[in-house]
């Protein structure tokens, strides 16, 4: 079953792995599924390697996959896993639930007899096959009749060459999935050819987002963050900040009346304040800022939960380079680095909304300062670049673990947001 431990009884302690996602849309901006980009720990297993996705041994890091959990990483989320030959000949898929991933035959996979057998066996289990960087090769156009689904590295492909490619594959029956597009152009050129899935950074860039106008909602949530962290502003004078929206001085309330706080009696906006104290109000607002940024479309709501889970993993992989910072300030630094994303403008404008301190501003702005190596940590860890995370000293255990907690955590906030938000 997905997410059990692999045979042997083996654990993610003894099989270590590196987990990282990456969010595969429809045509209406809809996160439909997740690639997942895994390695087992090189030095665990005593092997090399160092390019993102699967590595040898590929058995064991199937089954370290499987024992960090894939609910874990997915949420419930159809996921695209990367198959190598040895684990397609050797059955190594069968411990994942077949309505759970769609295995994705890696384009060193030629069709010979022995892997179109392992094929048809995939597929009368049960299993949904797509064949990674298609190129049209023979020894892997003998694999199309078994694969629902074809995906198409367009990075160096012009619009004309990726119109013929997708008019042959769709007249085929084979759904397209268009991967590494890096900008809007490529995206609205793969669109017009006539893909249904895509892939790829031009997801997490503003401008694939829009510049919208802030709400009067969101720019109080922005002051008021400010705010809390300026010591020189009162409760009194933040208290005159939540009176002019009495939607969030009611959140604040629920907020302070939650399980997480415990305060049952608030006499005043100042002593909710007070009871929850400004670090943990200030996380709490820029939780809600995203929250309501995400409502503002599909695309949106995924550039939410990849903002609160960059946040969240920036905290929990500690501190990286020239200084140990707080946790609170890690977790800031990994929100604030998706925010432009979020609300579609540049983030020398998001800061110019937000203070922060003079270190955040170096970090996001140029990639220098002492918080830089934190946040260059959580990028190359999310885009599968396992050597450059290594390089900066954490233990690859624990940022695995920090990876899966941050999911979790992410899921579990804005399940809790949604619950407030329905109540309000």
């Amino acid at each position: 079953m997905a997410g059990s431990a692999p045979p042997g009884g083996q654990s993610s302690a003894a099989l270590p792995v590196f987990v990282a996602r990456q969010p595969i849309f429809d045509r209406m901006n809809r996160r439909v599924a997740y690639e997942l980009l895994y390695r087992a720990d090189q030095h665990a297993q005593g092997s090399g390697g160092g390019v993102p996705g699967v590595e040898v041994p590929g058995a064991k890091a199937l089954h370290a996959l499987l024992a960090f959990g894939l609910e874990r990483i997915t949420g419930g989320v159809t996921a695209f896993v990367n198959i190598d030959r040895e684990q397609l000949v050797g059955g190594h898929y069968k411990t994942l639930a077949p309505k759970a991933v769609v295995l994705e035959l890696l384009e060193t996979i030629e069709g010979d007899a022995e892997v179109l057998r392992a094929c048809e066996q995939a597929r009368a289990a049960g299993y949904q096959l797509a064949l990674d960087d298609f190129d049209g090769r023979p020894a892997v156009q003998t694999l199309l009749p078994y694969a629902e689904l074809v995906k198409l590295d367009v990075l160096h492909d012009t619009p004309a060459s990726m119109t013929q490619k997708v008019r042959w594959l769709l007249q085929a029956g084979k759904q397209v999935l268009a991967e590494r597009l890096e900008t809007t152009a490529m995206l609205r050129a793969a669109e017009a050819a006539g893909c249904q899935l895509f892939q790829g950074y031009v997801f997490s860039r503003p401008e694939t987002l829009n510049a919208r106008a802030l709400s009067v909602a969101q720019v109080t949530m922005m002051n008021l963050v400010g705010m809390l962290k300026n010591p020189d502003v009162g409760d009194t004078q933040l208290e005159k900040t939540f009176r002019t929206n009495p939607q969030l001085t009611f959140q604040l309330l629920r907020f302070v009346n939650s399980a997480a706080v415990g305060a049952r009696e608030v006499e005043s906006i100042a002593h909710a304040i007070r009871i929850i104290g400004r670090e943990a109000l200030s996380r709490w607002m820029l939780i809600m800022l995203v929250a309501q940024a995400g409502a503002q479309s599909p695309l949106a709501n995924e550039a939410v939960t990849q903002a609160l889970v960059r946040g969240r993993f920036c905290e929990l992989a500690g501190g990286v380079g020239r200084a140990k910072t707080d946790g609170s300030t890690r977790f800031m630094l990994g929100l604030l680095s998706r925010m432009d994303a979020l609300l579609g403008m540049p983030i020398n404008e998001v800061l110019e909304t937000i203070p922060v301190s003079a270190d955040l501003r170096a970090a996001l702005l140029t990639g220098n300062g002492p918080l830089a190596d934190t946040l260059a940590l959580a990028e190359a860890y999310e885009q599968g670049a396992w050597d450059h995370a290594e390089a900066f000293g954490s233990k690859p255990a624990d940022l695995a673990r920090a990876f899966g907690d941050a999911v979790s955590w992410t899921a579990a906030q804005l399940s809790a947001g949604a619950a407030t938000e329905a109540a309000a």
